[in-house]
């Protein structure tokens, strides 16, 4: 017997929107109809349903999508259930009230099918990432206050040494996740949705050419696995950039530029703010990676124009992964080039120097980074 269908609820009196969803999503999903507020909150509320994701038209009979959202925080049993708002025309104040009710996403009419699909599949993937961050930090709490407990109780060194590895390991569980978690959140913001995936994934490969063919660099596997993981914040400072200006359609002023690089410095304000749920490493690699993968080898960048090897390893690394990938993403004012082109780019210093030796691992990894660039290509760019 095959895999049951997830339950997808669908709120909406539009004929035409629920016969666009059901054509794009119907494959994957049993699609639950409602046709106003009221019908919408019953079917939200029936536990005999496991709704994956909720698609809620913002032009609802008898209760707006706001009233939908609000009540749906209240209960706990609605807290990890997506919802999509869909709209035909939407302005910034109404969509602030989405995302402040609690919308995963905002998806214009009528209905782009690809990009539909990987709403729905990002908004589900981004609540388990939730749910579950929550669940282990809730059971890191606990063991943090078992450790209290223990060391109130046994004073001995011994003991201490147990409690302090026991809590590196809830935290080693938790970063991971974590790093994803507030990787994507910034990555909603830009025009790329792959953005933090490929530039993990190209790290992760120039790490391990790293180690193959510069041992002298003394990069172990476990450092890299963690700068692999660290990469996911290196643009999380943007989430405190404000959007008339990571947003704005055209290009920006250089006092609008100087706002945007300053994500590098906010970033850092970021990790202190959650220092507590990273190992002690995670944090080192996170907040170098952070605050300097602009800078460029030849003190070019920013924010504190670093020279040579005095830019962190971790930073080297990510620093040309991140250049890469930006090359070929689109802008309002930028065509994305291809990967040919911005291959050439990097190689010939068009984005800045990099250090002569993470070039050649960038160049030794040219294939292995291609896949990539293919593999986790943005679903409709």
């Amino acid at each position: 017997m095959g895999e049951s269908k997830r339950f997808l609820l669908l709120s909406t009196c539009s004929f035409k929107l629920l016969n666009d969803v059901s054509k794009a999503l119907s494959d994957e999903y049993e699609i639950v109809k409602a046709i106003d507020g009221a019908q919408t909150i019953r079917a939200i509320s029936d536990k005999s349903m496991q709704l994956a994701c909720a698609i809620i038209d913002l032009n609802q009979p008898n209760m707006n999508v706001y009233q939908i959202l609000n009540l749906m925080k209240k209960s706990s049993a609605m807290k990890y259930l997506p919802v999509i708002v869909m709209a035909e025309t939407l302005d910034e104040e109404e969509a602030e009230k989405c995302f402040d009710g609690g919308a995963a996403d905002l998806i214009m009419t009528p209905v782009n099918q690809a990009k539909l699909k990987f709403a729905v599949r990002h908004a589900i993937k981004n609540k388990m990432n939730i749910k579950e961050l929550e669940e282990k930090i809730s059971s890191g709490t606990a063991a943090s206050d078992s450790e209290k407990a223990s060391e109130g109780n046994n004073s001995s060194e011994a003991g201490s040494t147990d409690n302090s590895s026991m809590k590196q390991e809830v935290l080693a569980g938790i970063e991971h996740k974590f790093a994803n978690m507030l990787g994507t959140v910034a990555e909603f913001r830009g025009f790329s949705k792959n953005h933090i995936r490929r530039v993990s994934e190209i790290t992760r490969v120039i790490c391990d050419t790293l180690i193959n063919y510069f041992p002298e660099s003394n990069l172990s596997k476990e450092d890299a696995k963690c700068i692999t993981d660290a990469a996911c914040y290196h643009d999380v400072g943007k989430i405190l950039i404000p959007d008339e200006i990571i947003m704005k359609p055209l290009k920006l002023t250089e006092a609008e530029f100087d706002v945007i690089k300053s994500h590098t410095t906010k970033g850092c304000e970021i990790l202190d703010n959650i220092k507590e749920f990273q190992t002690e490493k995670m944090y080192h690699y996170s907040y170098e990676i952070c605050r300097y993968h602009h800078e460029r080898y030849d003190g070019s960048g920013y924010p504190e124009q670093l020279k040579g090897e005095n830019i962190p390893l971790a930073a080297q690394i990510v620093s040309i992964a991140d250049a890469f990938d930006a090359l070929m993403t689109n802008t309002t004012y930028r065509k994305a080039a291809d990967f040919e082109k911005a291959y050439s780019m990097v190689m010939e210093g068009e984005c800045g120097m990099f250090s002569p030796r993470i070039t050649q691992c960038f160049k030794l990894s040219k294939d292995k980074i291609e896949k990539i660039s293919k593999e986790f290509a943005d679903p409709y760019a």
